[in-house]
């Protein structure tokens, strides 16, 4: 703070910097103002009353700007792989629930089969000795089964 009490970059107070100046700390704070002067070799800012194009020099920086492309590129990146997981996910999940859907039918299907050979077995087995053998069925009473158009 200058004596007019206007609040000024870290730089100008020519204090030390409370992060150590490395490539982490500057992508993490690229938008603090100890950061904005893109050298290693500078480490005051002349602090001008427009700052909006300071702004816009030290976004043009080269480390800052490669920096952002990269962040920019790797999210895009990450989206587009995220997208492609959820849309295979989709599939996935639909085809389990046909899977399922026919297995439910399958078992509906057996129990039925095997409530039908039960009732036939049942059946078989009550009659016991009666069913006629094909040898002895009159044929004569064959043909009154048919009717005559």
């Amino acid at each position: 703070m200058d004596e007019n009490y206007i609040l000024l970059p870290h730089g100008v107070n020519f204090q030390e910097a409370i992060f150590p100046d490395t490539q982490e700390n500057r992508r993490m704070f690229s938008s603090l103002f100890q950061f904005a002067n893109c050298s290693q070799a500078q480490h005051a800012l002349s602090f001008a009353s427009d700052w909006e194009i300071q702004e816009d020099n030290r976004l043009m920086c080269s480390s800052v700007q490669k920096a952002l492309f990269e962040e920019e590129d790797r999210v895009k990146k990450l989206q587009q792989k995220v997208a492609t997981l959820e849309k295979r996910n989709k599939q996935l999940r639909d085809r389990v629930k046909k899977v399922k859907r026919s297995l439910r039918q399958a078992r509906k299907n057996t129990r039925h089969m095997e409530q039908m050979n039960r009732k036939l077995s049942e059946k078989l087995s009550s009659a016991g000795g009666q069913i006629p053998y094909i040898n002895s069925l009159k044929q004569e009473n064959s043909h009154a089964s048919y009717l005559k158009v």
